[in-house]
Formats: C-alpha cells, sequence, structure tokens
C-alpha cells in the first residue's frame, strides 16, 4: 500500500486526566459533538469498544483500583497516572479495523507492562480517518512509571520502528518516514496546505496556527490526508575531483596579469549642456605621458679605460699593491 499507518504517544498528568480522556472517547462530551467540530454525530454508532468497561466513569474507577491493588495511594503532583495511544489508519485503506486495532493492542499489552495495563480500547469511525485509542496505567513491577515508559526523543523513535516492524508491515502499510526536508518538504507543503483550504479548517480562526504547524511539518498532515510521499531527486554532490578541477563561478578565461583593456574615461559636459552636475561617459584617449627625464651624462667623458697591460710595474707598491701614476709634466 502506499499509505502509512502511523502512531501518536501522549502522557497523562494531572487528577482526573484518565477520566477525562475516557469521556472523550466514549462520546460523552457534547460540545464536541456540534457541527463545527470534526467528530460526525451521524456515525458515532459505528464506534466500537474493544476493551474495557462501558461507561467513562467506570474506566477511570478501573485504573483507580489497579493503583490500588499495587498500593499505590499517594504520588507526585507531576505524576505521569496514565498513557493513551492513538494508532491511525489511511483514509482508502482495505483492512478489517477490528483485527488491526485488536494487533495494535496486543503490541501495547507487550511493550507496556501487559495486557492488564490496559484500561480500554476505543475504536472511532465517526471522523475523518479510522483511528483506536488506547488507555492504559503505565505500572511496572508494582510501581508507578510513565515517564520512564515514554521515554526521550530516542526511545520515541525506537518504539516507532518496532511498531512498523511487528505491526504494520505485516498490513502491508509502508514505513513512516522521517522529517522531510529541501524540495520534498516544501512540495508536501504546498499539496497539505492546498487540500486544507478546501476543508473547513481553512476557513477556522485558527487557520494561521495550523498553516505555521503545517510549514515546519507537514508529515502528519499528509499522512491524516492520505498524500502520497514521492522523493524529489536532489542535485549529486559533487566529487572530491570536480571540486578541485572546478573553474568557480569567475570569467572562462582571464586575462594574463600586467595586461588590462582600456577603459572608457570619465568627463565632464560642455559648460552650456543642462546635466544638473551630472557627468557623462565619453570615448576619449588617454591623457598624454610625460616623456622621460634627460640623463645626466657630465661625468662619461672623465672616464679613461686603462688595461693592465699599458700599466708601468715599476709603480706599483709591493707593500701594499696600490699603483701610482706617475704625474704628468706641466705644459
Amino acid at each position: 500500500m502506499s499509505g502509512a499507518a502511523f502512531m501518536r504517544l501522549k502522557k497523562l498528568t494531572g487528577s482526573g486526566i484518565i477520566g477525562m480522556a475516557a469521556r472523550h472517547n466514549r462520546r460523552v462530551i457534547q460540545a464536541e459533538l456540534g457541527a463545527s467540530g470534526p467528530i460526525d454525530a451521524t456515525r458515532s454508532h459505528l464506534n466500537i469498544t474493544l476493551m474495557g468497561p462501558s461507561t467513562a466513569d467506570e474506566v477511570a474507577q478501573l485504573a483507580k483500583a489497579k493503583l490500588m491493588a499495587a498500593g499505590i495511594t499517594k504520588v507526585r503532583k507531576n505524576a505521569v497516572m496514565g498513557v493513551e495511544l492513538v494508532f491511525s489508519l489511511p483514509t482508502d485503506h482495505p483492512h478489517d479495523v477490528i483485527a488491526y486495532f485488536t494487533a495494535c493492542a496486543k503490541w501495547v499489552g507487550a511493550e507496556f507492562g501487559g495486557l492488564d495495563n490496559i484500561v480500554s480500547v476505543d475504536i472511532h469511525r465517526d471522523e475523518a480517518q479510522d483511528h483506536a485509542h488506547v488507555l492504559l496505567v503505565p505500572l511496572f513491577e508494582g510501581r508507578l512509571r510513565g515517564s520512564d515508559a515514554v521515554g526521550n526523543k530516542k526511545k520515541l523513535a525506537e518504539l516507532q520502528d518496532k511498531f512498523f516492524k511487528d505491526v504494520s508491515a505485516g498490513f502491508g502499510f509502508s514505513k513512516p518516514r522521517a522529517r522531510l526536508s529541501g524540495n520534498n518538504k516544501a512540495k508536501v507543503t504546498r499539496q497539505v496546505l492546498d487540500k486544507l483550504r478546501q476543508d473547513p479548517a481553512g476557513k477556522s480562526a485558527a487557520w494561521a496556527v495550523i498553516r505555521d504547524t503545517v510549514e515546519r511539518d507537514p508529515m502528519p498532515y499528509a499522512l491524516v490526508l492520505g498524500i502520497v510521499i514521492t522523493d524529489t531527486p536532489s542535485k549529486p554532490a559533487k566529487t572530491m575531483a570536480q571540486i578541485f578541477t572546478s573553474k568557480g563561478k569567475g570569467p572562462s578565461k582571464e586575462k594574463p596579469i600586467g595586461f588590462q583593456s582600456e577603459k572608457p574615461n570619465r568627463v565632464s559636459g560642455p559648460p552650456d549642456a543642462q546635466t544638473l552636475g551630472l557627468c557623462r561617459e565619453s570615448i576619449s584617449p588617454p591623457p598624454p605621458k610625460a616623456p622621460p627625464a634627460p640623463e645626466d651624462s657630465s661625468h662619461v667623458d672623465n672616464i679613461i679605460r686603462v688595461r693592465d697591460s699599458e700599466l708601468d710595474p715599476a709603480n706599483y707598491d709591493p707593500d701594499t699593491g696600490e699603483f701610482y701614476r706617475t704625474p704628468t709634466a706641466p705644459a
């Protein structure tokens, strides 16, 4: 199948939080059943309860009884009282919802301390997608360890991979992708926003917030709306040989050092031209260069070339090796 089945997980903290979640799952909150909400009340009779008591109050009492049986009477104010997992199917899936979500519930029991920790499993078919809510009390070896059960981002990623291998892959679903980036993210964001503009969400007061959330990460919306994600081929990275032999972004032909093309000189316009002080550009010859200064040749006439063979050996001083020229007789 082209679609992907995905799982979401959240911690439930605070007093009475499990009863509140159960009331939503059993559709007893009248404010959620209005015409402007996502729930189609005319289809609520198609919802199925796989596990747990028949009413929301009994689900809350069952969770409290499990804590009492484990000897837990007092908890911290910010303690994780429960964990809720939501499993969703694509809009065009061909599977039996009872078979699929039963497999999901069994997987939750194996990963979160046993099936006995689960207090309710409800299948909803009155919204845009078939999905199931699994409520559980995170009891491990008689202790309430909700934070350890959920873990950090690394553990959540490991749970997603394990759920795909253990459950959704057996039903023929594709693996949910990681966060999109680059051209793929821009393409999917465009598709999601185009679909949401035709949805009541596009006309709601929260549209600006929805749009910003989609632009940050369009993946959950694409899965919910059944958008098939295809990879856009990216530009291949250059090899080391291509990097070292690249000519860069400069001109293809470079001029040798010392050669420079003549550029037009800027000259001012004539005085009578009304140019508002601007300069105009014209081609004019460069200014003439000054002639080189004459060399001083006055000392050239005083230079007399003499060879060693023309010198008298008697005029050499044997101690210093200096040569003394015989003074010339006055004219």
